[in-house]
């Protein structure tokens, strides 16, 4: 498996809104159709420090998985041609930042942001509340919270977007999971509140869908997109201890699950 690669055509605005990474909105030519792509703008620094690349594309990769929405996403090129039909401001942003390619999704028109105030019964009604907080917790993204949803509602359906920050993995993650320990930061998780507080029956219920995909996710299929980003000139990727974390989970889903119903007790 490989990521498709979409030459960057022509630019349409930043959003202002979207975060400390200010993603420009461009137009691609993805496979002889133009489409707007929302494309995320980073630093060198910030690409090494936190894995960036691996976790959008994973964190996409993974909620396909999952049978979580996110929109189309593929690998940007900003070609020299590209660059040279941007004005003096845009070029100057771009001198800041890492030079290789970027991670972008397809630009939805007509969505709106997740209201965090729903109800249990509602927000089941677009997404599964449950599937999402164990697929946060699976991926270590800690950045789906009330204040910051990171997820769009379309047509009625909830859209995942942003997984930047998700990764955060080290071999205290891995320690931690086999000695049966939540990591206690999730409790600011966008849905933990909710799922807490469902009554005794329905928590019954709770991630077996989740653990049902999990035991199906086999790791081999992506072995290409390690090949690919390292081609690309992304090579601090930490395969090998991200290959022992998953592996880990994908050992003992039970025990994955078990953690996940404990900690909203």
């Amino acid at each position: 498996m490989k990521l498709p690669i979409y030459k960057a055509i022509s630019f349409n605005g930043i959003i202002l809104e979207g975060g400390h990474s200010k993603p420009w909105v461009i137009s691609v030519n993805a496979e002889g159709e133009l489409k707007p792509y929302v494309v995320k703008l980073y630093r060198t620094i910030d690409i090494e420090a936190r894995n960036k690349m691996a976790a959008e594309i994973l964190g996409c990769l993974f909620a396909e998985e999952f049978d979580l929405l996110v929109p189309a996403f593929a690998i940007i090129e900003f070609t020299e041609e590209f660059r040279m039909s941007l004005g003096e401001e845009c070029e100057e942003i771009l001198n800041l930042l890492d030079e290789r390619v970027k991670f972008g999704t397809e630009y939805y028109e007509g969505t709106f942001l997740f209201a965090p105030q729903m109800s249990l019964e509602d927000a089941e009604k677009i997404i599964p509340v449950d599937t999402l907080y164990a697929f946060d917790y699976f991926i270590c993204n800690r950045d789906r919270t009330l204040k910051k949803p990171n997820l769009l509602i379309k047509d009625g359906s909830g859209v995942l977007i942003d997984h930047e920050m998700a990764l955060e993995i080290d071999q205290n993650t891995i320690t931690n999971f086999k000695a049966e320990k939540w990591n206690d930061k999730y409790q600011y998780h966008l849905f933990y509140e909710l799922l807490k507080g469902a009554n005794p029956s329905k928590k019954a219920m709770f991630f077996n869908e989740f653990e049902f995909y999990l035991q199906s996710l086999r790791l081999n299929k992506y072995k290409g997109v390690f090949q690919q980003l390292n081609e690309l000139g992304f090579t601090n990727l930490n395969e090998e201890l991200l290959e022992e974390y998953f592996n880990a989970i994908l050992k003992d889903p039970q025990k994955f699950k078990k953690i996940l119903r404990r900690s909203i007790e």
